[in-house]
């Protein structure tokens, strides 16, 4: 059913209120549309549907409380999508995620360079003291862009890696498969922190937007490094998921003062003493 069908569909002669109808219609044209999608403005929907300013406004509003629709200040309205879990239980390549609902990124190397300037790599890349290969890829789910990530590779093995690798295969499969170095573990630290303006402008961002940021270490079984990377990821696309063993948790008994500071002793984890 074609957007010009759905206006024909508006009566004003029923007893179902019109901004109802529209509603309706408006559900059906936001599946059309697809998530993430964006629908047409408030002033091209009173053309298209021939109905008041506040009645488009008023049928929004009621899909974006049904949790269908999203507005974002200065862009429009746009059809929600449902946030993509990262897991953070064990190593995996990013684009391995999306495989987990059934989607594939686009994917855009933007950057392929050498860094020598120390000042300008993360640690502890930086600490050694030597200059480092830097990709940019950027991801995009239905030519939206949701994900930015930094990767940094140090001198020895980053000369070993060329731009059409880069290209054809994530970070991960490369270490792995050419350059024969096996990823043992990492050090994840996640943070909410301020965008440069680059970034904003990638991930079509407004100023001011904190994003989550995972910067992730990789090491073989030997301890010697492998890559760094900074992830940023848009805040309305993700959300993060860990989880953590209660291994050791009845060794520890709480004991609230209301008169002091919370007390927390170690105790043994015989019967007696456990919670």
């Amino acid at each position: 059913m074609t957007q010009s069908n759905l206006s024909s569909m508006i009566s004003h002669k029923t007893a179902e209120p019109v901004y109802v109808q529209l509603s309706i219609l408006l559900k059906k044209l936001a599946i059309q549309i697809g998530p993430g999608g964006r629908l047409p403005s408030e002033a091209e929907l009173v053309k298209q549907y021939k109905v008041s300013r506040s009645t488009v406004r008023h049928s929004i509003e009621t899909l974006i409380d049904q949790g269908l629709l999203v507005r974002r200040q200065g862009k429009g309205t746009f059809v929600k999508t449902e946030r993509i879990v990262h897991p953070l239980d064990y190593l995996r390549p990013f684009v391995t995620i999306f495989e987990d609902i059934g989607e594939n990124p686009k994917i855009e190397v933007l950057i392929y360079e050498w860094i020598s300037n120390i000042d300008l790599l993360p640690e502890p890349i930086a600490s050694k003291g030597q200059k480092a290969l830097h990709v940019q890829r950027l991801y995009k789910l239905n030519e939206n862009p949701i994900a930015l990530i930094d990767i940094f590779v140090p001198g020895e093995l980053g000369k070993q890696i060329s731009r059409s690798d880069i290209e054809e295969h994530p970070v991960y499969h490369i270490i792995q498969n050419k350059l024969g170095r096996e990823p043992s573990y990492a050090d994840v630290t996640v943070s909410s922190t301020p965008l440069i303006n680059t970034t904003i402008k990638y991930l079509n961002l407004k100023k001011g937007t904190f994003a989550l940021c995972l910067q992730r270490t990789s090491f073989d079984a030997q301890g010697d490094l492998l890559e760094s990377s900074l992830l940023y990821l848009n805040p309305n696309n993700f959300e993060l998921k860990l989880r953590i063993d209660a291994q050791g948790l009845q060794e520890f008994k709480y004991d609230f003062d209301t008169e002091s500071a919370p007390r927390l002793s170690l105790i043994q984890s015989d019967l007696n003493n456990r919670i």
